[in-house]
């Protein structure tokens, strides 16, 4: 039997340490952990994909929450955040943490409504119970209006209190970024002067 060099060897090395790595991210729980904290440390501000609108949100959505309140959209009567994402979308939890951030500066005086269409408000529950989030999640009962409808994980959107769409922004981002701050407190101040 031939002797394996000291090259090939390292090699085998290489390969095999970085096909357990591998195998590690996309195959076990944990690894989904690591992978989504990895795409969050290299979230960008939104600045870049907003999408400004003028569009006028006209139909209703209906909500419940994990909390097991049941909303409409038109009860909220300060600016909104609504972010569509879903729990098995790596993206979505990777940004989740800055959404936070920017709900602890913006309690008061912003809506946020963090929206899973489609997985129930038990799956959203327990994916806040093992994530030991406390933040309020919701899911749809009833159609989401057109203007809201996307086919990307996460979706972003932020209304003016009178319901219109001031900007749409597909993808994770540090929603927690200056820019984002600047407009927020824009919608507030000019809510405030109405």
């Amino acid at each position: 039997m031939k002797k394996l060099s000291r090259k090939r060897k390292s090699d085998f090395i290489f390969w095999g340490i970085l096909l357990l790595f591998t195998g590690y991210l996309f195959l076990t729980p944990s690894g989904e952990n690591t992978r989504a904290w990895l795409t969050a440390l290299t979230l960008s501000s939104p600045s870049n994909s907003i999408e400004q609108s003028n569009i006028q949100i006209k139909e209703d959505w209906q909500l419940t929450a994990t909390n097991g309140d049941e909303v409409w959209l038109s009860e909220f009567k300060k600016p909104i955040f609504i972010n569509i994402w879903a729990t098995w979308c790596p993206p979505c939890r990777s940004e989740l943490p800055s959404i936070f951030e920017l709900q602890a500066n913006y309690k008061d005086k912003v809506d946020f409504l963090l929206v899973s269409p489609d997985e129930s408000i038990e799956k959203l529950k327990t994916f806040a119970e093992e994530k030991g989030y406390t933040t309020t999640f919701y899911n749809a009962n009833n159609r989401t209006p057109s203007n809201l409808v996307t086919g990307s994980y996460p979706t972003t959107y932020i209304l003016d209190p009178n319901k219109k769409l001031i900007l749409k922004s597909v993808g994770a981002h540090d929603w927690n970024a200056q820019s984002v701050h600047d407009l927020l407190d824009k919608l507030i101040e000019e809510q405030a002067a109405n």
